[in-house]
């Protein structure tokens, strides 16, 4: 294949499926990150819409996790903690909010778009001091705060953001657990980008994360068009060469 065709083969590509963009929206109720690899939930309540249509949700998240969820042994907690009730939020002023605890336990059996896998997010390394404040891009709710949806420290995501932020729905202006834990576990607050720690008891959001593009979509018939009429002119060419 020789320079000008490889060019019209590149820029044929990049006509049919344009420029790349950071977040796309992705059938099942995803959000895909090309920057980072990751799929986010578009819901950024999911919990409390499972619940709303699902009244026996709470009982089946603890009964999948055989009624306990497995923490970091510390100081207060021995590795091993039972599941509550009280560790789900589903009417109320708390709607949709619950434990680190039970963000966790919610987490690792939601199956979303007809998958499973699905985490909480991730934070920086909590013993360094800089996973801590304002201004922290390094934590995955960090990066989408600040660098994907436009967020700006000290203001609400919902009064500053930019276009991205229509990709997803029920942005709360509360905290959102991370997976990371020790005696306490880290957060992120969406109403002002502070990224910290608190008591495992506290009650907070739970957005779901996964690795990869887990819902990718087959290229445009735009492409495959494309290719297929490149495909029949390179065999012409070498019809042509051999005469």
């Amino acid at each position: 294949m020789n320079k000008q065709l490889m060019a019209t083969l590149v820029l044929g590509l990049s006509v049919s499926t344009g420029a790349n963009a950071a977040l796309i929206a992705r059938d099942g109720g995803m959000v895909y990150d090309d920057v980072n690899n990751i799929t986010w939930a578009a819901d950024a309540n999911l919990f409390q819409t499972q619940a709303d249509s699902n009244p026996n949700l709470v009982s089946e998240i603890i009964a999948a996790n055989g009624g306990v969820i497995h923490d970091t042994p510390n100081l207060y907690s021995p590795g091993t903690r039972t599941l509550l009730d009280s560790d789900f939020y589903t009417n109320g002023g708390y709607s949709g909010l619950m434990t680190w605890w039970g963000a966790q336990a919610w987490v690792n059996n939601l199956t979303l778009g007809g998958v499973t896998g699905w985490t909480l997010p991730t934070t920086a390394d909590a013993a360094n001091p800089n996973t801590q404040g304002f201004n922290i891009t390094t934590s995955q709710m960090g990066d989408l705060f600040y660098n994907q949806l436009g967020g700006v420290a000290g203001s609400f995501i919902t009064a500053t953001h930019n276009a991205n932020y229509n990709l997803f729905t029920n942005v709360n202006l509360w905290g959102y657990w991370s997976s990371e834990s020790a005696m306490g576990a880290w957060y992120f607050n969406t109403y002002d980008g502070d990224q910290v720690s608190g008591y495992k008891l506290n009650l907070f959001n739970a957005w779901a994360v996964h690795a990869g593009d887990v819902a990718a979509v087959p290229l445009p018939g735009a492409v495959w068009l494309f290719l297929s009429g490149l495909i029949g002119f390179m065999g012409l060419k070498r019809r042509a060469n051999f005469r």
